[in-house]
């Protein structure tokens, strides 16, 4: 209900009570507690209070202690049920508070969930359809952005493909025109209406020329001089589009503009009479457009359609061709066709769907190692902590049945002493454990110092000799997750060196250069393929890229066969797009 009134200062007021529709001459009839005889219109949920539709008491309580309603209705009754219902709407809130702790433990099935939504817009696209929308909601912010970056593709693709759709109506319109004053009908005019400027001056230009030709020419002569000026308009307007456009009958080529030559490499002179045929790959794709445009245009008066195409040096490219019929029917199938060079898009589509199966490999290659992991730590906390815990719980139960009971405390001094060993020895697997999932000094003494000491655990571990060349000062200050990137990059390199490379050395190079840190890892090993480069299910490396892109950062991987491989991560540090912080 509309709330008209402020607080104001009402102890000259007699203290009765009021009904609310009535105080505020509401008229909101939809309101829960319009003409009801339960004066407690605070405790109604979906109120029309200001012009807005409220909640439950505990999310309007600030307003309604300021509402005049409220303070004259309320009495001890009035009291108890109000605070009945509030402990009862706190006892809800609490319940969606346990409810959201459970919903964080099913934020794996959320990611999975997500990401097969973002697979299915992607297929979606892809095939052709822009209009696909997703939720970009999401609690998991890289799903958020990765939707919003899906939506804006698809919404940015359906504008292209309107814009072709209106582009090539347009242009059927103004040749239906000029062919109906070429004629001698001088009344003809463009009557369509667009929010595109090249057209609105299209259409302008052929009105204005239309209504000049109509002043200017004798009724003898009106025929021969309109058709001269409307070939020069017409050449005029297809000159105005960047696009090739194309003039069809029976297939058969009989008007292209100078757009024609940027694309297809063909003068119009050469294309003008030729069959279209003299555009495509081959005769089956030839006769597949026929197929498929011609009965669609005549349904539909317009149709869009994405198609491969051969240029005059033997370039295959994809095209977007948007055709519209000239005049109202389709006579000897007179259309005109523009065309729009999209292999560009189509190559992003391509390297979209590879991303897409990296990610998709990524994803489940994370979930598994995430698993591992656990089950890693749980076998060390068994096997060394346990053991460790079982011997102190042993010793503690000696000393509690021998404290009193013997005298020899040299005795129980070694016990002591021995149990003081057992916590020193359980100390030590708890830091290193910590210390191996994620190291302390990063944050205590900075990356050149994590780095150093991986390198050098990683070498006693594995024998693999590794030489350091840092050229770069911890007083540069990192962002925290830049920091927490750039090493673990670093592992996984390491990692990947152990793994696959059958190397005895590795170098690793760690340098500025003007606003990006550089990181450098080359083995002596077998030399990495480009085919397990570019492997969607090279999950370590995938993992590099990732960590790389999410700070705009670069990746390049060179092997060389017998003689090693070299991985260069470039990652700026300064005005840095940190994605985690968009």
């Amino acid at each position: 209900m509309e709330f008209l009134h402020t607080a104001q200062n009402t102890s000259h007021l007699k203290k009765t009570k009021i009904k609310c529709w009535k105080f505020f001459h509401c008229d909101k009839k939809e309101c829960p507690a319009f003409e009801s005889l339960n004066l407690n219109c605070w405790l109604f949920t979906g109120t029309h209070c200001r012009n807005e539709i409220q909640g439950k008491f505990i999310d309007k309580v600030e307003m309604c202690l300021e509402c005049e309603v409220f303070l004259r209705n309320m009495d001890a009754d009035a009291m108890n049920e109000t605070c009945k219902v509030f402990k009862q709407q706190l006892i809800e809130y609490r319940k969606i508070v346990d409810h959201r702790d459970k919903e964080l433990e099913n934020m794996s099935l959320e990611l999975a969930i997500a990401l097969s939504e973002v697979f299915e817009a992607l297929k979606k696209i892809s095939s052709g359809d822009p209009r696909v929308r997703i939720p970009e909601k999401s609690d998991i912010e890289l799903i958020t952005k990765l939707k919003h970056m899906i939506n804006l593709t698809a919404e940015n693709i359906g504008e292209i493909v309107d814009q072709s759709h209106e582009i090539a109506i347009s242009i059927a319109e103004h040749f239906d025109v000029l062919h109906r004053v070429s004629k001698g009908d001088l009344k003809a005019r463009v009557n369509s209406s667009s929010e595109i400027e090249l057209l609105e001056s299209l259409k302008k230009v052929t009105n204005d020329t239309i209504k000049s030709i109509s002043r200017e020419i004798s009724e003898r002569k009106s025929a021969e001089i309109a058709l001269r000026k409307l070939e020069a308009l017409k050449s005029s307007i297809l000159s105005a589009i960047s696009h090739p456009v194309l003039g069809l009958e029976e297939r058969k080529i009989f008007f292209a503009n100078q757009a024609v030559k940027k694309v297809f490499g063909w003068t119009p002179g050469e294309l003008i009479g030729k069959s279209a045929r003299i555009l495509y790959r081959n005769d089956e794709e030839y006769d597949k457009m026929g197929r498929l445009f011609y009965p669609a245009i005549e349904k539909r008066k317009h149709y869009t359609i994405e198609f491969p195409y051969r240029c005059k040096d033997g370039r295959d490219i994809f095209c977007l061709v948007s055709g519209s019929v000239i005049g109202k029917k389709l006579k000897r199938k007179r259309v005109v066709a523009v065309y729009e060079d999209i292999t560009e898009r189509k190559k992003a589509e391509e390297e979209l769907k590879i991303s897409r199966e990296q990610l998709r490999y990524l994803s489940a290659y994370l979930q598994s190692a995430i698993e591992e992991e656990r089950m890693q730590i749980a076998r060390d906390i068994h096997d060394e902590l346990g053991q460790l815990l079982t011997a102190l719980k042993m010793d503690l139960f000696w000393l509690n049945n021998n404290f009193q009971k013997n005298k020899n405390k040299k005795l129980i001094f070694l016990k002591m002493k021995s149990m003081a060993v057992l916590i020193d020895n359980a100390v030590k697997t708890v830091q290193k454990k910590s210390a191996e999932l994620r190291p302390g000094m990063l944050d205590d003494l900075g990356l050149t110092a994590a780095i150093e000491w991986n390198a050098q655990e990683f070498s006693e571990r594995t024998g693999i000799k590794c030489e350091l060349n840092m050229d770069f000062s911890d007083d540069i200050k990192l962002d925290k997750n830049i920091s927490i990137a750039i090493y673990r990059i670093f592992q996984e390199a390491l990692t990947n060196v152990f793994r696959h490379a059958n190397a005895t050395s590795v170098e690793i190079n760690l340098n500025k250069k003007t606003d990006n840190i550089i990181l450098e890892i080359k083995d002596n090993g077998i030399g990495i393929t480009q085919n397990q480069i570019i492997n969607a299910r090279s999950y370590g490396l995938t993992g590099i890229r990732e960590r790389a892109h999410l700070f705009g950062g670069k990746v390049k991987i060179v092997g060389i066969p017998n003689k090693g491989t070299r991985i260069t991560v470039s990652i700026p540090y300064k005005s840095n797009p940190n994605f985690f912080e968009k």
